[in-house]
C-alpha cells in the first residue's frame, strides 16, 4: 500500500459534540466490547456529521486495572474499508493517554489537549473518504509535508500497532458475521516515520523496546531513532 497522505488535522473539518454517557451506550456492540474489556465509559465525543460514517470516540478513564485513559472509536467498522484480497475490512482505533489528560469541556477547546481526539476522528474517517484502508503497520503523516499535531507537540505522524497494553480479548470482536480488529494509534516523530518507510515497522519496534517506549502517548518522549552528525 502506498503510504496515505492527508491534510493536517486543524482546522477540524466537522464538529463534534461531547456528552456524558451511561456505562454502555444502548445498541452499540463496540461500546459494549470496550466497557467489558477496558472499563466504564464516562464520556463520548459524537460526530455531528456522518462523512460517510458517523464515529463516536469513547473515553474510558484510568481505573484499577489500567492506570491510563483510553480513547476508542466506534463507527469506523460500520462500513467495510476498501482492502486488498485477504486483508481485514473492518477496524476500530484506540489511543492510550496519561491518566491526567484533560478532556473537560474547557480543555478540549485547546488543541494541546484535543489533538488525540482529532487524530482518531481523522483516521477513522480516512479510509472511507478515500476508498482505501488502514491496518497493522500503516503510517499516516499529518499532511504533506507533515506538520506537528499541535503547538508544543513534535509528533508529525502516527502508526497503527497491536493494542499491546489492552487485554488480549480486546483485540478483536466478532459481531453479526463481521470480524472487527482494534488497532492502537501511536504518534511518531518524523525520524521514526522515515525509519518505518525505509526498514518497516519491526525496526521501529526494536527501537521502542530499547528505549522503553510503549503505546502510551507521552508528549516529549525520547525519539527512538539515533542521530549521528545529522544522519540517521
Amino acid at each position: 500500500m502506498t503510504e496515505p497522505t492527508s491534510t493536517p488535522l486543524y482546522p477540524l473539518a466537522a464538529p463534534t459534540q461531547q456528552q456524558l454517557t451511561p456505562a454502555v451506550l444502548p445498541h452499540d456492540p463496540v461500546a459494549e466490547h470496550i466497557a467489558t474489556h477496558l472499563g466504564r465509559i464516562d464520556t463520548v465525543f459524537h460526530d455531528t456529521v456522518a462523512d460517510p460514517v458517523q464515529v463516536d470516540i469513547h473515553v474510558v478513564p484510568a481505573n484499577e486495572r489500567f492506570p491510563f485513559l483510553r480513547l476508542v472509536t466506534s463507527g469506523m467498522s460500520s462500513r467495510p474499508m476498501t482492502v486488498p484480497e485477504g486483508a481485514p475490512p473492518f477496524g476500530e482505533l484506540m489511543m492510550a493517554l496519561p491518566a491526567d489528560w484533560k478532556l473537560d469541556e474547557q480543555s478540549v477547546q485547546d488543541e494541546r489537549w484535543y489533538w488525540p481526539v482529532a487524530l482518531l476522528r481523522h483516521l477513522a474517517h480516512y479510509p472511507h473518504q478515500h476508498a482505501t484502508w488502514l491496518g497493522l503497520g500503516h503510517t499516516v503523516p499529518n499532511g504533506a509535508p507533515a506538520k506537528p499535531y499541535a503547538k508544543g507537540v513534535e509528533f508529525t505522524g502516527a502508526i497503527l500497532l497491536p493494542p499491546a497494553s489492552a487485554p488480549e480479548a480486546f483485540a478483536a470482536l466478532e459481531h453479526d458475521g463481521k470480524d472487527i480488529y482494534f488497532h492502537c494509534v501511536v504518534p511518531l516523530y518524523e525520524a521514526e516515520m522515515q525509519l518505518v518507510r525505509r526498514k518497516g515497522f519491526p525496526a521501529l519496534l526494536d527501537g521502542f523496546n530499547d528505549k522503553g517506549v510503549t503505546d502510551l502517548v507521552v508528549p516529549g518522549r525520547k525519539n527512538t531513532v539515533k542521530k549521528f552528525l545529522g544522519l540517521f
